[in-house]
C-alpha cells in the first residue's frame, strides 16, 4: 500500500475499528481503550502516515460548546430535559447551542454542519435517529435508541427511561382497574420508545390473564393533542368494546381526555386512561400516567457527553432509569 494515499478509512480498515476511533486516537479527544489506540498507532507506524499537525491542532482546541438538537422546543417533556441539559453543562463551564429539527431529518443535517463550523466538541441529540455521518465527534443520544439495539456497537451513548417498565406498569394498572378491553394509542409504532412501551403492555396484560388484539393498536399522524381527539373517535366508532386505553405520549392522552369530557364520555367509568411522560398539563388534567425522570435524564446527558470530550472512562454506556405510576383521576 503506498503510505502517500493512506487514508483514515485505511487505517480504520487495517485497525479492525472504526474511522470515528481512528479520528479520536489521532486527536487525542473522545473515548477509546488502550488496546485500539496501540492497534491504530501501530498502523501508522507501519505505513508511515503522516499526520496533518495544522488540522489537528485545529480540532483539539476545545471551543467548550456541545450542541443540542431537540425535535420539538415546546413539547414540555424535551424542553424540560434540554433546560436540566443546558444548567448542567453551564455549571460544568461548557455552553450550549440549542437547535429545533421539527422532527425533520434535513434540519437536523443543517444544524450539525453548524455545529462543526462552531468547532462544538460533542453532540446531545433528543429524540431522534441516529447521525451516521457524525463520525468524529462525541455523542449523546437521549429518549430514543438510534439502533434500537440491546447492545450497539460503536462510539455513543444513550439516555433512556425504562420504557418496558412504564408498559408494564400501564398494563398493571388498567388489569387491576378492571379494564378488559384495552387499546395502544401512539404517534409511531416503530420508535424505539413506543414500540417498547407496547411490549411492556403486552408482558403486563398476559400475565394479568388478559388478551390483547393488536387490531387495538392505534397509530396517530402526529403526537399533538388533536391527535389524541382523532384516536378516540376512530376507537368509539369501530372498537365500542375498547374500556381502557394506554397512550404512549402525555400529549395525544390529554388531547383524547379534553374530547371525551367535552362530548360527555365518563372517565374513568367508561373508559379508563393512562399516558406516559407526566408533563405539567397531564397533573393538571388530572390525567394518570407513568413519570419519566426528565430532569435526570438531561443531567445525566450533559455529563456523559463531557466526560467523553474529556476521554474519561464511562462505566455504563447505555443508561436506563426507571419510571414510576402516578395514579389521578382517570383510572
Amino acid at each position: 500500500m503506498n503510505e502517500k494515499n493512506l487514508t483514515v478509512k485505511d487505517i480504520a480498515r487495517l485497525a479492525g475499528t472504526s474511522v470515528a476511533t481512528v479520528s479520536r486516537v489521532i486527536n487525542k479527544n473522545g473515548r477509546f481503550s488502550k488496546e485500539t489506540e496501540r492497534k491504530v498507532l501501530e498502523v501508522i507506524e507501519k505505513y508511515g502516515y503522516v499526520i496533518n499537525q495544522q488540522a489537528r491542532g485545529l480540532r483539539a482546541q476545545r471551543s467548550n460548546t456541545v450542541g443540542i438538537l431537540v425535535p420539538n422546543i415546546s413539547n414540555d417533556f424535551y424542553s424540560r430535559i434540554t433546560k436540566e441539559t443546558q444548567v448542567t453543562l453551564s455549571e460544568m463551564g461548557y455552553m450550549s447551542l440549542i437547535c429545533n429539527t421539527e422532527e425533520k431529518y434535513d434540519e437536523a443535517e443543517k444544524y450539525l454542519q453548524m455545529f462543526r463550523r462552531q468547532n462544538a466538541d460533542g453532540i446531545i441529540y433528543i429524540g431522534n435517529n441516529e447521525i451516521t455521518q457524525l463520525t468524529d465527534m462525541p455523542i449523546v443520544y437521549v429518549d430514543r435508541d438510534p439502533r434500537d439495539q440491546e447492545e450497539s456497537p460503536g462510539d455513543f451513548c444513550m439516555v433512556e427511561c425504562d420504557n418496558i417498565q412504564g408498559g408494564r406498569l400501564a398494563g398493571e394498572t388498567l388489569a387491576r382497574a378492571g379494564v378488559r378491553y384495552p387499546a395502544y394509542v401512539c404517534f409511531e409504532i416503530g420508535i424505539s420508545t413506543h414500540r417498547k412501551r407496547l411490549l411492556g403492555f403486552k408482558e403486563a396484560l398476559f400475565s394479568e390473564g388478559i388478551f390483547f388484539d393488536d387490531k387495538r393498536v392505534v397509530v396517530t399522524s402526529d403526537a399533538g393533542m388533536h391527535a389524541g381527539e382523532e384516536a378516540v373517535k376512530k376507537i368509539l366508532a369501530t372498537m365500542p368494546e375498547v374500556d381502557g386505553i394506554f397512550f404512549g405520549s402525555d400529549f395525544i392522552a390529554v388531547g383524547a381526555l379534553h374530547y371525551m369530557r367535552k362530548t360527555g364520555i365518563n372517565v374513568p367509568e367508561q373508559i379508563k386512561l393512562v399516558g406516559f411522560d407526566d408533563l405539567l398539563i397531564s397533573e393538571l388534567m388530572g390525567l394518570t400516567t407513568i413519570r419519566q425522570p426528565m430532569a435526570q435524564m438531561g443531567r445525566l446527558a450533559a455529563v456523559k457527553v463531557i466526560d467523553m470530550i474529556e476521554n474519561r472512562e464511562i462505566e455504563v454506556k447505555r443508561q436506563r432509569l426507571p419510571v414510576e405510576l402516578v395514579e389521578r383521576d382517570t383510572t
